[in-house]
């Protein structure tokens, strides 16, 4: 219950609770699965040469957003050329399920950087016939789908040039998706395989993209193993690897204001890869401001059992990488923030007695989005306990507990105060 410190808190402090979890709220991250099928194989028969996903697993799990890879000739078989009608069919099918389940379609055309003529892929940084064949291909596809529950990327895993040699084909790319009526959201490519670790403060992104919307998210990809390959040829090597290769990417969003799709992850069952790959989530988790969204790698029907990065169940039991991203979908979370232009703060975290974080990095401005801290610790319904502490060099420095939410339902009032170095203590309840 709030009680008239916690009132007066507000006012200290210039943020409610309620205007805390708005500001969460206007950066939601939209979390999901990348569900292949469409881009399988070669030739044009369904089932045959390349299956037909069903979302049905996924949206009933309350995943947010279904990346949908598909190769670009079987949408388009002749240059600037109608689209196939049976072809662009389960397009539409797939997107109107996913819209009624809740869900937003990433549309992936998986080209890597070319265009097919006669089953030849011509690349469209070097090949102008082949550049202004893709355009045409976004311009159509961008009518096809022009709608608000639909985001487009612009092509997947480009690597034969670099961002600025790429950046004036996505323009003309974007300009005639923008005339064509589309006001969606465009995903635009690192360039190199779309690789996140390439991404920081001393390396940004280069590419000079003009949107007349304004409403564009740079794709990067990023796996665990040692080459990044998302192979496992060989095992994860470090707990913190997925963290150290997007640690530069998210200083890079967090200066320059581009928001990040991760549009593919993934992770062995393994216990190095599971704890990878949790804390990994976890990081993407506490930057609401950084992520756009994340599609997790690989659902779809025709991944094989032993296919390290299967989504799929198998006979009938969960993988426990979408198990993971679950868990982060509707976390248990409190959420943190610092004074504005302060230092870093560290805090400590206990429920019921027993830490749960140890000295956790507060980076977030009370003034803009608030850090969220996932605990996966699993609480009976009831009320518990909530201490959370300064530790280390922050004494004498401010931290602030803005808000917190449990099994979805907000307690911001119960959680909302300044953090000392005695702590502060807090309810929370856990519904039933």
């Amino acid at each position: 219950m709030r009680n008239l410190a916690a009132a007066a808190l507000c006012i200290s402090i210039g943020i409610s609770a309620a205007r805390a979890a708005e500001l969460h709220d206007s950066f939601p991250i939209l979390w999901g699965v990348s569900e292949s099928g469409l881009e399988f194989g070669k030739g044009t028969k369904a089932g045959t040469n390349f299956a037909v996903p069903d979302p049905t697993y996924y949206l009933k799990h309350g995943v947010q957003l279904i990346r949908l890879p598909f190769q670009i000739a079987r949408l388009q078989p002749q240059a600037q050329g109608p689209f196939d009608p049976i072809f662009l069919g389960y397009l539409e099918k797939i997107t109107a399920e996913d819209h009624a389940g809740g869900a937003i379609t990433v549309l992936d055309p998986h080209g890597y950087g070319f265009m097919d003529a006669d089953g030849k892929p011509r690349d469209i940084l070097t090949d102008p016939v082949a550049a202004a064949d893709y355009v045409d291909f976004m311009r159509r596809l961008a009518e096809a789908f022009g709608r608000e529950s639909v985001a487009i990327g612009l092509m997947n895993e480009p690597h034969t040039g670099r961002d600025e040699d790429y950046a004036e084909i996505w323009n003309r790319a974007i300009a005639a998706m923008r005339q064509a009526g589309y006001n969606g959201t465009i995903l635009v490519p690192h360039a190199h395989w779309s690789t996140a670790a390439d991404i920081s403060l001393q390396t940004p992104f280069a590419g000079k993209i003009v949107d007349p919307a304004n409403n564009w998210v740079l794709e990067l990809h990023s796996y665990l193993d040692p080459d990044s390959t998302g192979t496992y040829r060989k095992p994860v090597a470090s707990p913190n690897i997925g963290i150290q290769r997007l640690t530069g990417a998210i200083a890079w969003s967090r200066k320059i204001g581009v928001r990040i799709f991760l549009g593919e992850t993934g992770a062995p069952p393994d216990p190095a890869g599971n704890a990878a790959f949790d804390a990994m989530l976890d990081k993407i988790a506490s930057a609401p401001d950084v992520f756009w969204g994340v599609a997790v790698w690989g659902a779809g029907p025709w991944w094989k059992p032993n296919y390290p990065m299967r989504l799929d169940p198998i006979d009938a039991v969960a993988r426990p990488q979408f198990m993971a991203l679950e868990r982060v979908m509707a976390p248990e979370a409190i959420y943190l923030a610092k004074d504005p232009s302060a230092a870093d703060v560290k805090v400590s975290i206990a429920i019921d007695g027993h830490e749960i974080a140890h000295a956790v990095d507060v980076t977030a401005e009370r003034t803009m989005a608030p850090q969220g801290l996932p605990v996966r610790q699993k609480l009976m319904p009831g009320m518990h306990d909530v201490c959370v502490r300064l530790v280390g060099s922050s004494r004498g420095q401010s931290a602030y507990v803005v808000a917190s939410t449990w099994k979805g339902l907000s307690n911001s009032t119960d959680a909302l105060g300044i953090v000392t170095i005695q702590g502060l203590n807090f309810k929370i309840r856990v519904p039933r």
